[in-house]
């Protein structure tokens, strides 16, 4: 179980890590921070790599800090709140998004249900570590 875990938290990781580097084309593209700047612009963007080193900075030590993955569901919760929030507000506009920009419409049409897995994923390991500590 231990290496499952380690390894979602290596996922997460890579999710954050990759998925910004991937989708903001090495912070090239214009698209993404000025669809959304109050959540993805550049330093915000910066910021979501930063959570990813954090992420992989826990991934061995997750049972010993159960609430720093309670800390990380939380802050992915609030990503897919927002999301949500946002699709709400401007589903509309991501045919128009992807016309300029496939990749800047395929991030703001998907990033927040990975970011609810990941949430509920750290949720569940707070929990794990939390039980195991009582145990």
């Amino acid at each position: 179980m231990d290496a499952g875990v380690r390894l979602g938290f290596v996922a997460a990781a890579a999710f954050n890590l990759g998925g910004i580097l991937l989708f903001t084309r090495a912070f090239t593209n214009r698209a993404i921070f000025e669809t959304d700047p109050a959540m993805f612009s550049r330093p915000a963007c910066l910021l979501v790599m930063v959570w990813g080193l954090a992420y992989a900075a826990q991934s061995r030590s997750w049972r010993a800090a159960p609430a720093l993955s309670a800390v990380f569901a939380l802050e992915k919760f609030i990503y897919a709140a927002w999301w949500g929030a946002w699709l709400w507000n401007h589903g509309g506009e991501l045919a128009v998004l992807a016309e300029r920009d496939r990749l800047a419409g395929m991030f703001y049409g998907s990033y927040g249900a990975g970011d609810a897995v990941f949430g509920v994923f750290f949720a569940w390991a707070a929990w794990q570590a939390r039980r195991r500590a009582r145990a």
